[in-house]
């Protein structure tokens, strides 16, 4: 299952820098791995629904004349098993494997981009002098990857060039071999940029080199 951990270990964390390291000794490329737990908690799916719910109960009281003189209930009796069945669904739905099923698969993909590109900002992969930064994104819980190239990059690399490697990390990090989809990815990554832009400056490094794992 997805949820299992991940391997996020030292040693870990380690194995990808060092082959960030490796890959850019081939390459006038920057390239900077950074993986997230979650983009979003995506509470508000568990609460929507919840209210979903707590707000229909007055439409199905009907029924329950059937079996008890519901219409003898006040306003605050009802109002009261609103509120208990919209905390119990809430804390159901906020169990992380349910969550996952029930939020929307383009939220999580919105989310989880939106968190890549604060990334790619965040780590002034846009302030290259050459404009050649490369983001390689993984955020575990949406299972989601991306590889965000700068404007020289993005000039001469298509989007399919970069899926492809995703297409091939997605297998291995399904099967939890964190470690092993990311060195896969970096050495794709530095392969491909190696190609359109091999290093000429071997003393230039813009970028750290480090796996950059977010909270």
């Amino acid at each position: 299952m997805w949820f299992k951990p991940h391997d996020l270990s030292p040693v870990a964390r380690a194995r990808v820098t060092e082959a960030v390291g490796e890959a850019e000794k081939s390459t006038s490329g920057e390239i900077v791995v950074v993986a997230a737990r979650m983009s979003s908690d995506h509470v508000h799916v568990p609460i929507h629904i919840a209210t979903g719910v707590a707000l229909a109960m007055p439409l199905i009281t009907p029924f329950f004349e059937i079996f008890s003189d519901f219409e003898e209930y006040s306003m605050f009796a009802q109002f009261f098993w609103q509120l208990i069945v919209f905390i119990i669904v809430a804390l159901i739905f906020s169990i992380p494997q349910i969550r996952y099923i029930v939020t929307p698969k383009r939220i999580m993909r919105r989310n989880a981009h939106n968190l890549a590109a604060a990334q790619f900002l965040r780590f002034n992969l846009a302030d290259t002098k050459a404009r050649t930064g490369v983001l390689i994104f993984v955020s575990f819980f949406e299972r989601y990857v991306e590889i965000i190239g700068d404007r020289s990059i993005s000039e001469k690399l298509k989007h399919s060039d970069w899926q492809k490697i995703v297409d091939q990390m997605l297998p291995l990090m399904r099967d939890r071999k964190t470690p092993e989809a990311l060195v896969l990815g970096v050495e794709q990554c530095g392969a491909l940029l190696a190609e359109h832009f091999p290093r000429h400056d071997k003393s230039s490094n813009e970028l750290p080199n480090t796996f950059i794992v977010l909270n």
